[in-house]
């Protein structure tokens, strides 16, 4: 009984040896081919990010309203038109002004026969005195109807002027030479004569400016001159610009502050659209790396890889100012570190790699 339990026992080993896996030899993966640059430090410009919308300057746009209640009678422009200033917009129908205008007329055609019958009854009565026949007293008399009289169509032709600027007020306009904007009421529709009921906008578009929104905080940093890009979403090329001007107050609902920057050359971008524009307000020495050469770290830092050797070591860093090709590194690197600028973002701590460098890009 024993010998038979030995044996099976040794049958188990000899299957669990036969059957146990073969560790195979593992090669270590290839170096990263990666590039490296060495930071430098420079001259880093201070810039504020400002957010807003395409417009034209206010002065060059008018949003216009009829001063009188109505409806629309007719609208001759359409959105896109070119108008000329003094051009005629739309017209708004209200019965009383004609009657008004009427009215102011017969008043002048009265006041008018009344003037001419004290006039010559003035003269007859002059005639009479000169003679010896007429009395003074009726002279006096003939003197003051003609004087009154002609003070009534003093009166009458003013009442027809107020009413010949009552009717052309239904007209709308244009203030100035542009392009007509938008068209918030068209024939048929009721107008309550307030702002709140705009008729047409015009504006001339030969300037364009970026009107953004600022905190206090950079407010008081912008000042008008100070040169500037703007980048339009859906424009490729960045515009050259400037600060054309800067509020010297807050909104005290929202507590911010708007600031104005002119675009350069007559730009063709449609108005209301979005853009954000880089104010440069100064510069300072530091030390920047290409923008490529950032990244995330898994709890959402900023880090690099420096290029130790042939070993990658990533770096947690600090960052300052941030442009559009390079960034500023306020801790964490020094002049002359080497980091990677390229396939930074599969690097891990210790990993080998075999980096070729190039010539260092100094900050822009």
């Amino acid at each position: 009984m024993r010998g038979r339990v030995l044996a099976v026992v040794g049958v188990l080993a000899g299957v669990a040896c036969r059957s146990a896996p073969v560790e195979e030899h593992k090669e270590a993966p290839p170096p990263a081919a990666v590039t490296c640059e060495a930071a430098r430090a420079g001259e880093i410009e201070e810039v504020i990010e400002v957010v807003g919308q395409i417009a034209p300057p206010p002065a060059a746009d008018a949003v216009l309203s009829s001063p009188v209640v109505g409806r629309v009678a007719q609208v001759t422009v359409e959105e896109g038109d070119r108008v000329k200033g003094g051009a005629l917009l739309a017209i708004v129908e209200d019965p009383a002004l004609p009657a008004g205008t009427i009215e102011a007329r017969a008043q002048v055609a009265s006041a008018q026969a009344a003037k001419d019958v004290a006039q010559l009854e003035l003269a007859r009565q002059t005639r009479l005195v000169e003679t010896g026949i007429g009395a003074r007293r009726e002279l006096d008399e003939a003197r003051a109807k003609a004087a009154t009289a002609a003070a009534e169509l003093d009166a009458a032709h003013a009442r027809e002027g107020l009413a010949n600027r009552q009717l052309a007020r239904r007209e709308l306009r244009a203030p100035h030479d542009g392009i007509v904007l938008h068209l918030w009421r068209r024939a048929g529709e009721s107008v309550d004569g307030t702002t709140a009921t705009p008729i047409v906008e015009i504006a001339d578009l030969a300037v364009l400016e970026l009107r953004a929104q600022v905190p206090p905080r950079a407010l008081v940093a912008l000042r008008e001159g100070q040169a500037a890009t703007v980048s339009v979403l859906g424009v490729e090329a960045a515009i050259a610009a400037k600060v054309a001007r800067v509020a010297p107050a807050v909104d005290p609902a929202t507590l911010l502050g708007t600031v104005r920057v002119e675009l350069a050359g007559a730009a063709r971008i449609p108005v209301g659209s979005a853009a954000t524009g880089r104010i440069v307000v100064g510069a300072h020495r530091g030390l920047a790396v290409p923008a490529q050469a950032l990244r995330r770290s898994i709890t959402g830092a900023d880090e690099v890889v420096a290029c130790d050797g042939d070993t990658a070591r990533v770096r947690a860093v600090t960052v300052g100012q941030r442009g559009p090709q390079t960034v500023e590194i306020a801790a964490g690197l020094a002049a002359g570190d080497r980091i990677v600028v390229d396939h930074v973002l599969g690097l891990e701590e210790g990993q080998a790699i075999a980096p070729a460098a190039r010539g260092s890009a100094g900050p822009r």
